[in-house]
């Protein structure tokens, strides 16, 4: 055994189990917290669980990851949704990125869900399959997620951005139609006007306030 960068190395193991033995760690140690506002930055070895998970997505294919990798790397981003440093190592392997995305689809945390649906965003360009992706997050079942995928098919001026956005208006929820009035202003919607005004009368006062702002930015 050997010690680097203050993380030690057992060489009669593999990577995965490395991971495996640092996410029980982690779940162990998740059960004497209590799940308030970013508890999860409290653990005191994300620098072994950052490099493990990186030596992880570097040196290995996902074709070859088992199951109980796979979820393991998907719990791992979930826990690390404050600091979003696992999700950005992961667009550095785009294959491996659309892989988990895909299977992340319908993993049951959204802390996961919507990490995958906006960070998708960083490989459109390169990849078409990630707008297909981010298309299927924006019918998730749990609002936020809706909500940044939505809002991601806007950024990269999807052919469903709009479809969606006026589907995230007609739900009567307060940030599905922020979110909303964000992707037709980002996409220079016909269809942005006509929302303006219904916003300026909205009951919600956010909804107004951010009716406002595009207003303002439009000139």
């Amino acid at each position: 055994m050997k010690e680097r960068s203050g993380i030690i190395h057992d060489s009669s193991k593999d990577i995965y189990t490395k991971l495996d033995e640092r996410v029980n760690d982690f779940w162990e140690w998740s059960k004497t917290q209590k799940p308030e506002y970013e508890w999860e930055t409290e653990y005191e070895s994300w620098a072994i669980v950052n490099f493990l998970f990186s030596e992880l997505v570097e040196t290995t294919e996902h074709s070859y990851w088992s199951r109980k990798t796979i979820n393991n790397l998907l719990y791992m981003i979930a826990r690390d949704h404050e600091c979003g440093i696992l999700i950005n190592k992961l667009c550095e392997r785009p294959k491996s990125l659309l892989f988990l995305a895909q299977e992340g689809l319908f993993h049951p945390d959204p802390e996961v869900r919507w990490q995958l649906a906006h960070y998708l965003t960083k490989i459109s360009a390169q990849y078409s399959e990630a707008e297909e992706i981010i298309r299927e997050f924006s019918e998730d079942h749990d609002e936020y997620v809706r909500r940044r995928a939505i809002l991601a098919l806007g950024y990269i001026k999807s052919k469903y951005a709009e479809e969606r956005a006026v589907m995230a208006w007609n739900t009567n929820l307060e940030y599905q139609r922020i979110a909303a009035l964000e992707v037709l202003y980002q996409m220079k919607s016909k269809e942005l006007e006509q929302y303006l005004k219904l916003a300026r009368n909205s009951e919600f006062e956010y909804v107004r306030s951010n009716a406002e702002r595009i207003t303002k930015q439009l000139g």
